[in-house]
């Protein structure tokens, strides 16, 4: 299980890194075509849906699968930040294991989203603003997470509001599969 958690972290972060980068990694798919075109779990996410949900403008996406496990990256054209991962990955544990092994321990619980859910803001890191992080385990056997990052300078506020959006776009991103 932490195996497959930590592929899943790996893929998100190198996705993210690979954005900044002019040389992509080749197993990364970036496409300012719909997000969907890009392959891994932008499968799942729509430009038009994001943006309306958060109010953004993303418009550049980029997948990558690796095992089980899918992840997606959207970006503005204009720069890193904000920025959406999606990750997706295939799991035999249950509502209980989930609660007390992959969800953070300061989380708080959200209901009616798969399973079980968490929500919880994250702080600023190195080059990046504060976000937010929404993770469940879906009902078909899947841990999901939804993490957004705003630009440098954001504040605690805008992450904080942007919390009851991002649990929006989760539920409606559970009700999709791959």
């Amino acid at each position: 299980m932490r195996r497959v958690l930590l592929a899943v972290v790996a893929l998100s972060a190198t996705l993210v890194a690979g954005c900044d980068d002019a040389g992509a990694s080749p197993a990364a798919q970036t496409s300012t075509a719909p997000a969907a075109a890009a392959g891994g779990a932008c499968q799942l996410l729509d430009f038009r849906m994001v943006n309306a949900k958060l109010g953004l403008n993303l418009s550049v996406a980029a997948g990558a699968s690796m095992d089980n496990s899918f992840s997606c990256v959207l970006q503005s054209a204009a720069g890193s930040y904000p920025d959406l991962v999606l990750s997706v990955s295939t799991t035999t544990i249950g509502a209980d294991v989930f609660g007390s092994d992959v969800q953070p321990k300061d989380a708080q619980a959200v209901t009616g989203l798969g399973l079980v859910g968490y929500q919880m803001p994250t702080p600023a890191a190195d080059k990046a603003g504060p976000g937010v992080e929404v993770g469940w385990l879906a009902g078909n056997k899947r841990i999901i997470k939804l993490s957004l990052r705003l630009a440098p300078g954001a504040g605690d506020d805008q992450a904080q509001a942007a919390l009851p959006k991002m649990v929006e776009l989760a539920k409606l991103i559970d009700l999709s599969s791959l």
